[in-house]
């Protein structure tokens, strides 16, 4: 199997070629050069990701993950462990726990939008797709937002540190050296917020966690340390990558921009057809339970298997007219975010945050489109879906004032 070489935003359409093909001819497929599997129809894909007992997220199963050292988390638990830790955080993530934080992130929006409305031209990621999902995160957390420089250089290292399916299993000194050093920052770094909040208790998510039991017992600091990355990191992560391939649909579909400024209540079916179409998580890993046979294939016990949520979000079995963009498709049952107990944590606040932005985006900054011809580089990871940068141009304004925030909220 040989994925194609990916740089920039031109070498997509090669890439969903590519699935495209491998859904056709190869729809499951072992690679033996680095010793995994691979599914890529939506039906396969879905079964991968929701069938737990299975297909399990715990990489100690696996000898050739064990020589990775990781901490615990969500994302590598299976069932009970997971529901009982799942718990502790999950109803700080549902639609009705966020909504109070609407007014709060209409304002974050606001005063990023004032600070780029005069140049005309702005780094859509740098300048705004980075900033407000990281903000909202780490005051819900309790962490102060002016250290967002960290956190997006501890999201770079852990997020691009694997390359291929063959680096998970063989990851090379230099990238283990950054990945452990990166992990100790961040210990290092939560040890020190945690006595903060110690001396000055809040109501904050890390407050919650320090106060959190399960069966009776409180979390020990490497529980609590693994949860507050997980969040600092997935929390903003997805948002970015939403919100940035939002804004290069619409410049690669001007006539969807258009029609959002007359029918901005085509905004919630735009967001779900973005992720469909440009799935901000490319593909999750799972290790058999047992043998199992997917697609006539019999894959062994303890086998990886990477479920390809990119290439399931174009199946044509599953999505007519799948390599179409359709602002308006209805159904769209994708699984960009996962699905079953693994489903994001984080999706909710990634749609409240789209939702609020990409509106007030097409209202306050007329003529946006992506800066023509521009290289945009990809990052460097084979996990996540996005550009490192993302020059883009619209007509000067001057701010908006507080006061016509609010009217414009109503």
């Amino acid at each position: 199997m040989q994925l194609p070489e990916l740089h920039t935003w031109h070498d997509v359409p090669r890439f969903y070629a590519w699935l495209g093909d491998m859904r056709e001819k190869h729809p499951v497929f072992y690679d033996p050069d680095a010793d995994c599997w691979h599914v890529f129809r939506y039906e396969d894909v879905n079964r991968v990701t929701t069938d737990y007992e299975l297909f399990s997220s715990e990489r100690q199963r696996s000898k050739l993950l064990q020589t990775i050292p990781s901490p615990p988390s969500l994302i590598s638990m299976d069932p009970p462990q997971h529901k009982r830790y799942r718990n502790l955080v999950s109803p700080s993530f549902t639609p009705r726990a966020l909504s109070p934080l609407a007014e709060r992130i209409r304002q974050i929006v606001q005063e990023l939008l004032n600070q780029a409305r005069p140049a005309g031209q702005m780094d859509f990621v740098a300048d705004f797709a980075y900033p407000l999902p990281t903000i909202v995160i780490a005051e819900m957390l309790g962490v102060p937002t002016a250290d967002r420089p960290l956190f997006k250089g501890w999201a770079d290292t852990l997020l691009t540190g694997q390359l291929n399916a063959r680096d998970i299993t063989h990851m090379d000194e230099a990238t283990r050296t950054r990945v452990l050093e990166t992990r100790a920052a961040m210990t290092a770094y939560f040890r020190q917020q945690m006595a903060e909040h110690r001396r000055h208790p809040g109501n904050a998510l890390l407050d919650n966690l320090m106060q959190a039991e399960v069966e009776g017992e409180k979390l020990s600091e490497e529980e609590i340390i693994s949860f507050s990355t997980l969040l600092l990191i997935a929390g903003h992560i997805t948002t970015i990558m939403l919100l940035g391939q939002s804004i290069i649909c619409l410049t690669e579909h001007p006539e969807v921009l258009e029609r959002l400024r007359t029918h901005p209540s085509l905004i919630p079916t735009l967001i779900e057809e973005v992720l469909r179409y440009y799935s901000p998580v490319w593909r999750l890993l799972r290790i058999t339970t047992q043998e199992v046979t997917i697609g006539g294939q019999t894959i062994p016990e303890n086998a990886l298997i990477f479920a390809w949520l990119a290439s399931a979000n174009r199946d044509e079995r599953q999505f007519p007219q799948a390599d179409r963009f359709i602002a308006d498709r209805s159904p769209n049952h994708h699984i960009a975010f996962g699905h079953g107990i693994h489903f994001c944590l984080g999706a909710p606040l990634a749609r409240l945050e789209a939702s609020i932005a990409l509106p007030m985006i097409v209202e306050q900054l007329p003529e946006l489109c992506c800066v023509p011809d521009e290289m945009l580089e990809l990052l460097d990871s084979r996990l996540l879906m996005g550009v490192k940068r993302l020059p883009a141009t619209f007509r000067p304004s001057i701010p908006v004032q507080e006061n016509q925030v609010q009217s414009s909220c109503k």
